[in-house]
């Protein structure tokens, strides 16, 4: 029986905060357009979900600008850094300045999905699914195309820095 009383979750974010600081994760940049509404982000909540079909999971926060072009059955892409678009991770995540973005890097299109053709892979997506879940949406993403470079060599990012 769960038993709900009146306590501060405070200390429990903050523990929680910490714990997800010594996680190390690949950093990505999530992009996706409608119409003329261009947008990318930075995540690192992109996990692979399943092998057949291909499907990846990505965490969005419904303050993100990027969450209104969002949509089941509309395509975006996840787009892998490599060690040295640091630049481009730290552009993606700066509120306000989403209409820099694209200005960063190699950017072009797959059908009429944005890609950055510097990152070390490129997961094309089609969105099958979105789940709402408290501050943020889940997308769930089958993949339709990947792009990868001959080498791999991951932008990582863990207690709020990018590791060398």
């Amino acid at each position: 029986m769960l038993i709900c009383r009146n306590m501060d979750l405070d200390p429990v974010k903050k523990k929680f905060l910490l714990a997800m600081r010594g996680i190390t994760s690949t950093v990505t940049v999530i992009s996706a357009k409608v119409g003329e509404n261009k947008q990318a982000m930075t995540a690192t909540s992109a996990v692979s979900l399943s092998l057949d079909p291909p499907t990846m999971l990505v965490c969005i926060n419904h303050e993100a600008l990027i969450h209104d072009v969002m949509k089941e059955e509309v395509g975006f892409c996840i787009n892998i850094l490599s060690v040295g678009q640091e630049s481009l991770a730290d552009i993606c995540s700066i509120k306000g300045k989403e209409g820099q973005r694209f200005l960063e890097g190699n950017w072009s299109e797959l059908d009429d999905i944005p890609y950055n053709k510097d990152s070390q892979s490129n997961m094309f997506c089609n969105c099958i699914k979105a789940i709402e879940c408290t501050t943020h949406t889940i997308y769930l993403g089958e993949i339709i195309e990947v792009f990868n470079q001959s080498s791999f060599n991951p932008l990582l990012y863990k207690d709020g820095n990018y590791l060398a």
